[in-house]
């Protein structure tokens, strides 16, 4: 059976559902803290009283977080890479480890320190899908916003700073009262492993001596584990109150390798700013609290669980931005009406100037001897020659350049050469219309930059191979780079790139080869561009 449900239930902005295999439990949001929540079976009676309930509540935002024996956690090592490459990396990972649930996710918890330095991540996933799938599925019929699916282990990351741990080695001991005793572990605050254990009902039995017992079992399973040692010092924090606290704190006593800490649930919501005292030595609040106060992202949603959250957030922004273009445009056309009254005032002020230094040139101007062409035009022409004069020029520059790299390397062979003398280091020889698509530097990775030096360019791109060529492509790829680089320690050159080579060693191409000597060429293709100065 369910708890009692009020006919009306109280609204709130956002709410928080605990789960887990046998019970749920509703939170209410209300003003900064947690207000009314409602006990439900996880069974068809308690998921039919849920669905009374979302018809009688507000669509306000639902954040799950669950605590399940079926959740597994792996930790491996993929190559450090980015993007779409990582994420495909991790799906064929998740297909292999876990292959029958939608609810899986991973983070990144650092790198390895030799080798190549792979990335090491977490894995984790919730098994059996049906103990979330069956609570998401009544959300999506009611279209309430799912703003995200949230583990309770790996969320307790999110009250190690209340605790104020000095250990690298953490390992934090919580009840819940609907799942059981979660016993998790952190190495320097990263998550490693959480285990969960079913507890007597409570009341029925003493709860501190099975604490004591399953926190000395995991101490032990994490020693074989080599996670901790005992040259290294762990400290097991116990999240409890009232008696049940007093009762832990008698059976455990500090040693060298262990240190105990006893934190007080109540400690914990009043220092997350709430207001709530509880007197169970559950701790359910105190996450539902952080998660609600926090709202952290996604954890196991998919994109089509959170479908009606992405629209409320699609609609809200919109609502915010509509408001704020309608102030803004208010705030715009006072200063508009403003600055129109002074342009006003400007125009007729410069309309009058216009008139008086129009006269004036009138009047100069008539005094002025007679020409057939205006002065303007002369003057226009007269800076055309003197450029045209000052910048004509030969390829023999360019031309002297590659000729002295040619005497010191004479398997390298001329098929083509083009040239070009413009302004612009940029210029594209390839480009039969004239245009200038950007010339990319090697080293940079962006534009050639121009050279104040230079008042202009030669450019030449030489297409070229070796002969006799005997089928040895390192080779014949070491004699381009030495002929470039020779090329490049000559006097004015601005700029030279290999455009290509004899076999193409990018990254992002397939290698291919063939052993028919015959059909093999060493051909290749650099760009050289030359400055030339003023004086040149």
């Amino acid at each position: 059976m369910t708890s009692s449900l009020k006919s009306r239930f109280d609204l709130a902005p956002r709410r928080a559902l605990f789960l887990s295999a046998h019970k749920a439990v509703i939170y209410n949001w209300n003003r900064g803290d947690l207000g009314t929540s409602y006990l439900f079976d996880a069974n068809e009676e308690g998921r039919n009283y849920f669905e009374r309930y979302l018809r009688e509540t507000a669509k306000s935002s639902i954040y799950i977080l669950t605590d399940f024996f079926e959740e597994e956690y792996r930790q491996d090592t993929i190559p450090h890479v980015f993007g779409s490459d990582r994420n495909a990396i991790v799906l064929r990972k998740k297909g292999r480890l876990f292959r029958d649930t939608p609810y899986f996710h991973y983070r990144l918890i650092g790198r390895e320190e030799e080798g190549r330095k792979d990335d090491k991540i977490l894995l984790t996933a919730i098994t059996n899908p049906g103990l979330v799938s069956t609570w998401v599925s009544l959300l999506d019929k009611h279209k309430v916003p799912l703003a995200g699916i949230y583990s309770l282990p790996l969320f307790t990351e999110s009250i190690l700073q209340s605790i104020d741990s000095e250990s690298d080695h953490v390992l934090v001991v919580s009840l819940q009262s609907i799942s059981g005793l979660r016993q998790t572990f952190f190495h320097n605050k990263q998550f490693r492993i959480s285990r969960l254990v079913q507890m007597p009902r409570y009341g029925t039995e003493p709860y501190a001596p099975f604490i004591h017992d399953e926190a000395e079992k995991i101490r032990r399973y994490l020693n074989s584990l080599r996670l901790t040692s005992p040259d290294e010092s762990l400290e097991v924090c116990f999240i409890l109150t009232g008696d049940l606290l007093e009762e832990v704190r008698s059976q455990h006593v500090n040693s060298g390798s262990i240190k105990y800490k006893f934190i007080d649930i109540n400690d914990l919501l009043q220092k997350s700013g709430s207001a709530r005292r509880v007197t169970t030595p559950f701790s359910d609040q105190v996450f539902v609290h952080q998660l609600l106060r926090r709202k952290p992202a996604n954890y196991y949603a998919s994109s089509t669980d959170r479908r009606y959250s992405t629209l409320q957030k699609i609609r809200l922004s919109m609502l915010a931005a509509s408001a704020l273009l309608l102030l803004g445009g208010a705030i715009w056309s006072g200063f508009n009406f403003m600055g129109g009254l002074g342009y006003k005032q400007n125009s007729i002020a410069a309309k009058n100037k216009s008139v008086f230094y129009e006269t004036r040139y009138q009047i100069a101007r008539e005094r002025l001897p007679h020409t057939p062409v205006e002065p303007a035009d002369l003057k226009v022409a007269v800076e055309i020659a003197n450029k045209l004069n000052d910048y004509k020029t030969s390829p023999i520059d360019m031309i002297r350049l590659i000729s002295s790299g040619l005497n010191r390397f004479p398997t390298i062979m001329i098929n083509d050469f083009k040239w070009a003398a413009s302004m612009d280091p940029n210029y594209d020889l390839s480009n039969d219309a004239g245009g200038r698509a950007a010339t990319v530097n090697p080293e940079t990775g962006g534009p050639v930059p121009r050279d104040p030096g230079f008042d202009f360019y030669q450019i030449a791109v030489i297409d070229g191979h070796i002969s006799p060529f005997n089928g040895d492509y390192r080779e014949a790829i070491a004699l381009i780079n030495t002929f470039v680089e020779t090329l490049r320690t000559r006097r004015n050159v601005h700029d030279i790139r290999i455009l290509s080579l004899p076999l193409d060693i990018s990254s992002d191409v397939n290698l291919q080869g063939s052993t028919n000597k015959e059909d093999k060429e060493a051909r290749f293709s650099i760009k050289v561009i030359l400055g030339v100065g003023h004086a040149a």
